[in-house]
């Protein structure tokens, strides 16, 4: 089991990340067969992503949203790993694109979507407490919110104020 992070900490990625958010709906019942096997697809090519680490793919974290609908955010060294991996033609994403297009979209019984953001070093925020590491946590350099860089300036009372030097305090 991994390490649970007893004190605050935070997320450190100084290269920034991208974060690339995708989806799938069971729209019609009748689709439940093209609905498992786009699942299946998918986790197949995380799996060839993450044994590859020249691909750029850090990793994903799955998100339940109920019975009929599920995402994965996954966790892109650069946009340019996300574009190459999304248009190699021979690759499993195009494939995968050519399968939906041709063999399951025409009843619209399946549904996808996705949401792209590209993050800037000092551009993000994050905290880490009684957890272990999970979401960008799994993929970033962990620092003890003492020695953390105040990215935003997010204060431990809430406020957004700017944070001005390394040394200032965060904790009450």
């Amino acid at each position: 089991m991994a390490e649970i992070f007893r004190e605050r900490m935070a997320a450190e990625m100084d290269d920034g990340v991208v974060i690339y958010i995708n989806g799938i709906r069971l729209n019609k019942l009748s689709a439940l067969p093209h609905w498992l096997l786009a699942n299946w697809k998918v986790a197949r090519m995380f799996k060839e992503l993450e044994a590859d680490p020249k691909s750029g793919f850090l990793g994903y974290t799955p998100i339940f949203l109920g019975l009929r609908k599920g995402a994965a955010m996954q966790y892109w060294r650069s946009l340019e790993d996300l574009q190459r991996f999304a248009t190699e033609q021979n690759g499993p994403h195009v494939s995968a694109w050519k399968w939906y297009n041709e063999k399951v979209d025409p009843d619209g019984g399946l549904g996808f979507w996705a949401e792209l953001y590209v993050v800037d070093g000092d551009s993000f925020e994050t905290f880490f407490r009684n957890v272990p590491p999970i979401g960008i946590g799994k993929y970033a350099k962990m620092v003890p919110m003492r020695e953390h860089k105040r990215r935003l300036g997010l204060s431990p009372d809430g406020s957004a104020r700017k944070a001005t030097s390394a040394e200032e305090p965060i904790e009450s």
